[in-house]
This record gives C-alpha cells, sequence and structure tokens, in this order.
C-alpha cells in the first residue's frame, strides 16, 4: 500500500516538474514571434493528436468499454486544463511574472479546500503546516517579495490568475475522481480533447492555415504539447486516483522550482539566494505535508477500482 502511494505521488511529482519545463520553451517560442494563441493552440491540438495517435497505435491490444456519458464527463474535465493555460496567459499580460506566478500557486490551498468540501476530508495538521511552508517558499522563489510587486497590479490580472488557480485546482481533482476505471492513456486522450475544444474557443486554430507551421511553430508545439499536455495528463492520470485531491496539489508546488532551474540553465536568468530559499522551503512543505501519509496519521488513500488497466472487451 505504501509502495502504490509513493508511486503514485513520484508520478504526480513528474508531471507538476513537466509543467515547469513548459515555461521555459514558452519563453523561447515568444522570443521566435508566436503570439499566446498560436502557442497555446499547437500546445493543445497537437499534444491531442499525438495521445490520440498513441491511442490507437495501442489499440491492439483491446479497446475499452467507454459509455457515451463517461466520455463526455472526461470532455468535461478536460475543459479545465486548457482552460488554465488560457486565463495564466491572459493574466501575464497585465501582472509581472512573478506576482502571477504567486496567484497560480494559490491552487496548494485550494485543493485542500476542494477536499474538505467535496469529499469531506478534513485537512491533518501536517497538510496545513506544509501549505503554509509552500506558500511562504512560493513568495520567497517568486521574487515578489523584492519591492516590484506594485509596478504592474491590476484588479483583471488579479482575476485571471485566481481563475487560472480554480482551474487548475479543478483539473487536478477531476484526475483523480471521473472515470478512475479506464485506462489512464484512453482517459488522457478524452480529457486533451476536452482541452483542444475549450482552447479552440477562445483561441480559434489559424495557425492550421497562416503558414506559422512551417515557420517554426510545428517544433515549439510538438514540445509544449509533450510537456505541457502529454505527459502530465497522462502521468496525472496514472497518479492522481490514488492520491487525495490535497496532497495532489501540495505535489504539483514541485512545478515553480523546476521552472526556476530551467530558467537559470538555459535562459541564463539569474537567481539569487532568496529563490534558492524559497526552492528549499517549497521541497520542505511536500516533504513535511507527506507525514499524513505515513504512521498514525495515515489518511485513507483515493480507492481505484480493481482492474483499471485490464477494463477490455
Amino acid at each position: 500500500m505504501f509502495n502504490a502511494r509513493l508511486r503514485a505521488s513520484l508520478l504526480v511529482l513528474l508531471g507538476a516538474a513537466s509543467y515547469g519545463v513548459l515555461s521555459t520553451f514558452v519563453k523561447l517560442a515568444y522570443a521566435d514571434g508566436f503570439t499566446p494563441g498560436e502557442v497555446t493552440g499547437s500546445q493543445v491540438l497537437l499534444g491531442c493528436a499525438v495521445t490520440w495517435l498513441l491511442v490507437l497505435l495501442g489499440s491492439g491490444r483491446g479497446i475499452p468499454s467507454i459509455a457515451p456519458r463517461v466520455r463526455w464527463k472526461l470532455i468535461g474535465s478536460g475543459v479545465f486544463t486548457g482552460l488554465t493555460g488560457v486565463f495564466y496567459y491572459y493574466a501575464l499580460q497585465s501582472l509581472d511574472a512573478s506576482f502571477a506566478v504567486l496567484l497560480l500557486f494559490q491552487f496548494t490551498w485550494m485543493g485542500l479546500v476542494a477536499d474538505w468540501v467535496l469529499q469531506g476530508r478534513v485537512p491533518t495538521r501536517y497538510r496545513v503546516a506544509g501549505i503554509v511552508i509552500v506558500l511562504a517558499g512560493t513568495a520567497l522563489a517568486s521574487g515578489v517579495l523584492d519591492g516590484s510587486l506594485l509596478d504592474r497590479v491590476s484588479p483583471s490580472g488579479i482575476g485571471l490568475g485566481l481563475a487560472a488557480a480554480a482551474s487548475y485546482t479543478l483539473f487536478i481533482y477531476f484526475s483523480g475522481k471521473v472515470a478512475v476505471q479506464v485506462p489512464a492513456l484512453w482517459r488522457s486522450a478524452w480529457m486533451l480533447t476536452g482541452a483542444s475544444l475549450g482552447v479552440s474557443v477562445v483561441y480559434p486554430p489559424q495557425f492550421l492555415w497562416n503558414g506559422a507551421l512551417g515557420n517554426g511553430l510545428l517544433m515549439w508545439g510538438f514540445l509544449l504539447g509533450l510537456f505541457g499536455m502529454i505527459l502530465p495528463s497522462y502521468l496525472y492520470a496514472k497518479g492522481a486516483p490514488r492520491l487525495d485531491t490535497g496532497l495532489t496539489a501540495i505535489l504539483g508546488a514541485i512545478e515553480l522550482p523546476v521552472v526556476i532551474l530551467c530558467s537559470s540553465l538555459l535562459l541564463h536568468e539569474r537567481t539569487g539566494i532568496t529563490e534558492w530559499l524559497g526552492i528549499a522551503l517549497i521541497l520542505a512543505g511536500i516533504v513535511f505535508s507527506e507525514r499524513s501519509g505515513s504512521g498514525k496519521n495515515r489518511e485513507p488513500e483515493a480507492a481505484v477500482p480493481a482492474g483499471t488497466e485490464e477494463l477490455k472487451v
């Protein structure tokens, strides 16, 4: 039981780390002259297309029986992962990146609230303490305490940043609760279909016919789709059903340290002692919150129906 929980936690950590790698590629794509609509749209549509290709290639082992109602639930759930990017990219237009990421990271405590309200699972003292440590580390690592916060703050930007956090929280919640009996790759494919539909409404896919793909967007779309859609959706689909929403949200905080590390190594952005201290606090908060999953403080794991990987017809 403990080993299953540990494996699930590692899968979620890898999924969140994949999101952290994503931001570096987004900045590089912007530097190449591509717009937020082109970047977001290509990321989602290409990620969805590749996932369905993987599904078709693996269909020789059997096709799971998925009721139409379940498919629509997965599509509806997937809309939230697409909307997270839309809200966040819009927030960045009126907020400093350091403040925008701080708003996004409110999903750490929103996940605990979702667990409490929707599942009746009261957070343990370790979870609450872990959240406080993670948020303190986020404030340090994001650079929001350097005094420049008031330079660019707008009510609409704050609202969009919090909307991104709420949307991400719902993605985490549904990743662990909706149709968990369906094999992970099939769940990812249907959820990414929902993400594609949601993003296409906001950003019509003009890049499909305006020549942007041939001018370099195809490469960025594939990389962004891999790290922003395919890997995290699959890893969350595999790991989240075995964890409660609160812990999954806390584990997702690993995204910010990965963002800072990649920006430092690949974009040569300067990282000071305050940011490194923030990273250390985030990691400490994740480890501390895990104490509630061991020994006498252990919480019940989210149930995963038997035969999850063997549901075939």
